[in-house]
């Protein structure tokens, strides 16, 4: 997709500001590394090329670990995706203002999450066949690959009955068993189920109340809904946990003896055979621990450390510069195709970054986009207007489409009408030749026409007053793509 819509700006521009990238956190010193000595300088500089490759490669491994130790940290499904393995959370409602729980919250669908544990047996899915409204089951390995979906998306497994297998699995599947297999023992499955606002909400349970996670020694074909699984004495305390390496007082160079120990439980493919031999050269790798080791000078361990704390900043950069690289040609908005990453590694911390969970084009595009046509950043301080030409006022969609703003934390903005998108079931008024104008800014526009298209932004005073925009694209056919 080349072009979604241009964004402008609605007053007088005072000129382009100058784009900025935060600086990471302070790194931590080595005593005994002196890079005023030119030989522990080369040294250093050689290991930290390797290093930040491999926080690039390894840091999607590691806070899908972080997701899954915070998740499961509650043995009840709490409806927010926290619970056991093995069982469905599902989110029962809308996210307003107020909540700052989930990260890039949306109005179109309400979330159901799991994470599968394959390692005893393999896990039955069912789902109820012939449901009316857009759902999609995506799964996804502990790499971030969405190696499969279920439900209404094109190329998805249909709905019913499925089994998910471990890559260990060698016994015999019950008819009537679609087999998905899986390349690891742990999945996360993350479910989209298409709800129409609050009014809707009700009817949207119950077709959550079809999706079922069952042990395959437990499956009853003739009732996939009765398995009930035992329940200990309930721990409904989330557990915040965090990457290794990026707590208070840790040493950020153990993040690599973590890395090592989940490539040992989760191994990279085979592809990733020449990065892994690059890695290697410095400790790095399946099972290697480089800093328990004992192995590496200070000059090389101090490499390490930097890494890891420069390592955000640098994926935010590398964001930007996929961003700018393609402005024009998108018209202002980052679009990719994520899902499936291969070897690039770039894209895939990038996604884990800012999309983690992220599925493929099949079944919804993400264009973001937080700056305007000038290239400065969009802030309440300002009046802009989104111009959908003709073309793409009515998306290439199957199922539905929607624009939505978010604080610069990537929450909703609070505003005085509650609104906190427009999509293709808004009452939205269309230009004559087709076109569409969507306003965005702090107060309602004095037009009657203007404010049935009006999408607040911040107001220039509130704590954060940027913002940006996400465009969400369900079931975009293949020449969308």
């Amino acid at each position: 997709m080349t072009a979604i819509a241009s964004l402008r700006r609605r007053t007088a521009l005072a000129g382009a500001a100058a784009l900025a990238v935060l600086a990471a956190s302070a790194t931590q010193a080595s005593a005994a590394y002196n890079p005023a000595d030119p030989a522990q300088k080369a040294q250093y500089d050689a290991a930290l090329k390797v290093a930040a490759e491999g926080y690039q490669y390894g840091i999607p491994l590691l806070n899908m670990q972080r997701t899954f130790r915070t998740s499961t940290s509650v043995n009840r499904p709490n409806g927010r995706g926290g619970g056991p393995v093995n069982a469905f959370s599902h989110f029962r409602k809308l996210a307003d203002a107020k909540d700052r729980t989930v990260v890039a919250p949306n109005s179109d669908t309400l979330y159901s999450m799991a994470w599968l544990d394959l390692s005893k047996q393999p896990q039955v899915i069912h789902d109820a066949k012939n449901i009316k409204r857009f759902h999609v089951l995506e799964l996804l390995s502990p790499w971030e690959e969405n190696f499969a979906n279920i439900g209404s998306p094109a190329k998805a497994f249909p709905d019913g009955d499925s089994v998910v297998t471990g890559p260990s699995f060698k016994g015999r599947l019950p008819k009537g068993l679609r087999r998905i297999r899986s390349p690891y023992d742990r999945v996360w499955i993350i479910g989209r189920t298409y709800v129409d606002g609050a009014k809707d909400l009700a009817a949207t349970h119950k077709v959550q109340a079809t999706y079922k996670i069952t042990p395959l020694n437990r499956w009853n074909p003739k009732k996939p809904l009765s398995y009930t699984p035992k329940k200990g004495k309930a721990d409904t305390t989330i557990n915040e946990a965090h990457v290794p390496g990026t707590g208070t007082g840790e040493d950020p160079a153990t993040f690599f003896d973590a890395l090592g120990d989940e490539m040992r439980r989760f191994a990279p493919p085979k592809i990733d055979a020449p990065i892994l031999a690059r890695l290697k050269t410095l400790g790095i790798g399946t099972g290697l621990h480089p800093v328990a080791g004992g192995r590496l000078t200070d000059a090389q361990l101090q490499a390490l450390r930097d890494a890891v704390t420069q390592g955000p900043a640098k994926v935010q950069s590398s964001l930007l510069k996929a961003y700018l690289s393609k402005f024009e040609a998108t018209n202002g908005w980052l679009v990719g195709r994520v899902g499936s990453y291969g070897t690039d590694y770039e894209l895939r911390a990038i996604a884990d970054k800012f999309g983690l969970g992220a599925p493929h084009p099949e079944v919804s595009v993400y264009p973001l986009t937080f700056l305007a046509r000038d290239k400065s950043p969009l802030t309440g301080a300002h009046r802009y207007v989104a111009h959908f030409p003709p073309s793409m006022a009515h998306p290439p969609v199957k199922y539905f489409w929607s624009l939505t703003l978010y604080d610069n934390d990537s929450f909703f903005v609070d505003n005085p009408i509650d609104r906190y998108l427009v999509n293709d079931r808004s009452d939205l008024k269309y230009n004559g030749d087709g076109s569409l104008d969507v306003y965005i800014q702090p107060d309602a526009p004095s037009s009657a026409d203007q404010r049935r298209n009006w999408l607040p932004s911040p107001q220039p005073t509130a704590k954060t007053p940027g913002f940006r925009l996400m465009v969400r694209l369900y079931g975009l056919s293949a020449k969308g793509i």
